[in-house]
């Protein structure tokens, strides 16, 4: 598995985190027709606002390995431009509106939590499997908040999506490094983080 992540990693990672470069496309869109699709928007660099963002390390690989091994559809971000391309309008053009999204990020911040869970404007009690998953949560003994201050999802895939459309399909998921980080912490994302994600994955089906 870990062997795994690091080819896949490669991709997202090359060219100082810009990603593939000669492909045409963007976003990276694996179809294999679930209910939910599992997002990485900022698995290269990005460009936010009026600057670029770094990427969230290890997310690419990490959504690309469980949508295989869950069989659940995935949307990743495999090349950085250096303009705004917004994860929320590819769904919009492309039609895919009616399904889940569990949007995957990555944060660095000294916060005493393991993984964020935003739900934006819309009100927690309103989530369909947001109980749940703070229960996995707890399951593997990870530590978790809804709607920390600093990851609310307002701004991200999740704040569009209910502007947009008016649903609550969209929880954004923040990962604590140690929990991505497969190549100092190989057991921790074989043991916990991937069986983590695998079960949410398996909410949904």
């Amino acid at each position: 598995m870990i062997n795994t992540l690091k080819a896949y990693n490669e991709l997202y990672s090359c060219h100082y985190s810009c990603g593939n470069k000669s492909s045409a496309q963007i976003f990276l869109f694996n179809n294999r027709r679930s209910k939910l699709i599992l997002t990485a928007p900022h698995a290269t660099k990005s460009f936010a606002g009026k600057k670029e963002k770094k990427a969230d390390l290890y997310t690419g690989a990490l959504v690309q390995h469980t949508g295989e091994i869950t069989q659940t559809s995935t949307l990743i971000r495999q090349k950085f431009t250096p303009y705004r391309t917004l994860i929320s309008d590819y769904i919009a053009q492309n039609d895919l509106q009616n399904h889940y999204f569990l949007d995957i990020h990555g944060f660095n911040k000294n916060v005493p939590y393991d993984i964020c869970l935003g739900t934006a404007y819309f009100p927690e009690k309103d989530y369909p499997f947001l109980s749940q998953i703070i229960q996995i949560a707890s399951k593997y003994k990870l530590k978790s908040i809804v709607n920390h201050p600093s990851y609310t999802g307002r701004i991200g895939l999740t704040g569009r999506y209910q502007k947009i459309f008016n649903k609550t399909n969209v929880i954004q998921i923040e990962l604590k490094q140690y929990l991505r980080n497969f190549y100092d912490n190989p057991d921790v994302v074989q043991h916990i983080t991937i069986p983590f994600l695998s079960e949410l994955c398996h909410l949904y089906k």
